[in-house]
């Protein structure tokens, strides 16, 4: 029988012979066996639910395994003397998750909360049932599991402002010390640069994509006034630096946790969720935690803190009775401390409506066979399209009122091949975008290579907030982002400034050359409005404004006397011993740029603090 039978043949002859049948089923043999190479499992701590009981004790308990959870329980676990148990709802990434390129795949899946925003007159109204998706990762690693590696710090500015509002030790001297004790950016990058650590934990690498409509975007910023730089910078463009190491996502459970798994105090208890933090007398004793079908009550001999990210943090406070009083009151939950949790909600609000057409110049000529060509040098040497993001790591930050060194708007670049069948339908497909939207954004791309400018607000003056739906711990939070509801419309005002440099951009004598052709996308709501017109831009804006999956600031670090505050300097729950916070849920106001890293500086940061405050208990 001819061992090549049972596969489908599309051609009229087929392979003769024993050598050459050979041969040929070596190469599917190879193909399949190159994916045993993404069985990541063995990067990973060991679970340790099934060992868990009812009553056990733990030094420290850690809520969430995502950016600052894992890096926390590192520094924790570090010196050997504590008992460190990490809760994490999910559990090990798939494979589709460790490769770069398929990102957008792990939205609405199992390995994302799949939180939506609630109905707003204000925003979100083009979209599928008038709210926005709002992706969180659910698995170990967090949403540096599903997010796009995108490794920014933010600017000296930032955490200055966290300092000036209270907060020492949080200035950005003190908080780039951080940084670097657990970088460890590939040593072929930034030669000469002492700005980045070289030794830590976390495995930092760029690439740098060489499709021509990248060259153009240079050529046109640099015609605006705009520098190119090596590195991240106040103002200009530049590749972003991202966790990826030859090929492979470098999420935080990997990096933190996983390269320390052979710690015998470091327990990680997968598809964990935490439902309540026990609260007695204004102690924190421990938390209580599902697994499976079981509720178990787990200790905490020392301190809880909660690393479940800006939604899942602020809604277990308010579940063990942390957070706005009448709120808790309406919804028959006892109130032991009334702060402001779930207030303060900021995030970067993209547009991502400003789309056009391009000539076939704009992008690498592929041959037919081309995703055939990718695949095997993925699958084989972690290299090719699929190890990357395209054009999406090359960023600008630019400053539209020339009135500071510091930015207001940030830019991401998304570009599709012609009849794309993955990266557009995929983005449609998790955005959920009004159906004759999506249409217009198909149907162009079918005739030519499109391209999306999206600009970012950094600094936004809206304020949104996360309430509780009812006091079932499994049931979603309500989730208000608020977006363009600021006194004096500054946001949206903003944000039409980006969408007008955007056009700028496509004027300039660079890019020009690749025939730009903006694309109408029809919106429902605005077709009233002439296209182009400000109330087109700012109607749009209203219905396509949506999240760049950065929510910060539910759980505001502040001192005692900033009433609005959840936290201390310390990361203390006020009012509440031996509860802290530590993720991006604290910050007081958001960095100028992607939240990743700055998230894992946070609960490196808290591991420190923790220990510090330990050590000082016990010299006294």
């Amino acid at each position: 029988m001819d061992p090549l039978s049972s596969i489908q043949n599309p051609c009229p002859g087929s392979i003769q012979g024993a050598t050459p049948t050979h041969l040929f089923l070596t190469l599917i043999n190879t193909l399949f066996a190159a994916q045993c190479r993404f069985n990541m499992a063995d990067r990973y701590p060991e679970d340790h639910s099934k060992r868990i009981k009812d009553g056990d004790r733990f030094d420290f308990i850690v809520v969430g395994s995502g950016a600052a959870g894992s890096a926390l329980a590192n520094k924790l676990s570090e010196n050997g003397r504590y008992d460190v148990l990490v809760l994490e709802a999910g559990g090990i990434p798939s494979t589709t998750s460790e490769i770069p390129s398929l990102l957008f795949s792990l939205q609405d899946t199992p390995e994302d909360w799949q939180y939506k925003t609630a109905p707003s007159p204000h925003n979100c109204l083009g979209f599928k049932d008038k709210t926005c998706v709002y992706p969180r990762g659910k698995l170990l690693g967090g949403s540096t599991s599903i997010n796009a590696m995108l490794y920014v710090r933010g600017n000296r500015r930032d955490y200055d402002n966290w300092a000036k509002l209270g907060n020492p030790g949080w200035d950005y001297e003190s908080v780039m010390k951080t940084f670097k004790s657990f970088e460890n950016v590939d040593e072929g990058l930034l030669k000469g640069s002492t700005d980045y650590g070289r030794e830590g934990y976390l495995d930092i690498s760029r690439y740098e994509s060489d499709e021509p409509i990248k060259e153009s975007i240079k050529g046109a910023v640099q015609e605006l006034g705009y520098k190119i730089t090596n590195a991240e910078a106040n103002l200009g463009y530049f590749d972003s630096l991202s966790i990826v190491k030859n090929g492979v996502r470098q999420n935080a459970g990997k990096s933190f946790l996983g390269k320390v798994k052979d710690r015998k105090n470091l327990f990680v208890s997968m598809n964990s969720q935490v439902t309540k933090v026990i609260i007695e007398g204004k102690v924190a004793e421990g938390v209580e935690v599902k697994i499976g079908d079981n509720i178990l009550t787990i200790k905490a001999k020392k301190e809880v803190i909660l690393s479940a990210g800006t939604i899942g943090s602020s809604q277990l406070l308010m579940l063990s009775g942390v957070g706005p009083q009448q709120h808790l009151k309406d919804l028959g939950i006892e109130v032991i401390e009334d702060l402001h949790v779930g207030e303060n909600l900021q995030d970067h609000c993209i547009y991502p409506g400003f789309m056009f057409k391009l000539d076939n110049n704009a992008v690498n000529q592929h041959h037919p066979y081309h995703i055939i060509d990718e695949l095997h040098k993925y699958f084989m040497y972690q290299k090719g399209d699929l190890a990357g993001i395209s054009i999406t790591n090359f960023m600008g930050f630019i400053n539209t009122k020339n009135d500071s060194e510091y930015p207001n708007l940030q830019f991401h670049h998304v570009l599709e091949p012609q009849n794309d069948n993955y990266l557009l339908r995929e983005i449609i497909r998790c955005a959920k975008f009004d159906d004759e939207v999506a249409k217009s954004k198909i149907e162009a791309n079918k005739v030519a290579p499109t391209a999306n400018f999206y600009p970012i607000l950094l600094n936004p003056k809206s304020t949104g907030t996360i309430l509780l739906n009812s006091k079932n711990p499994l049931d979603k939070p309500l989730i208000n982002p608020n977006y363009f509801t600021d006194e004096y419309d500054e946001d949206i005002n903003l944000l039409l400034e980006g969408i007008r440099f955007s056009e700028k951009i496509l004027q300039t004598d660079s890019f020009k050359k690749l025939n730009p052709q903006l694309i109408d996308l029809k919106i429902p709501n605005c077709k009233a409005h002439k296209f182009q017109s400000d109330e087109h831009y700012k109607c749009a804006l209203r219905n396509l404004g949506t999240t760049l999956y950065h929510p910060v600031g539910t759980c505001k670090m502040g001192p005692k006397s900033d009433p609005t505050s959840v936290v201390d300097p310390r990361l203390k729950v006020h009012g509440i011993q031996n509860l802290r916070v530590a993720d991006a849920s604290i910050m007081p106001k958001i960095t100028s740029g992607n939240t990743m890293a700055p998230s894992i500086m946070i609960g490196f940061k808290a591991g420190d603090i923790i220990l510090e405050d330990l050590n000082r208990k016990t010299e006294l």
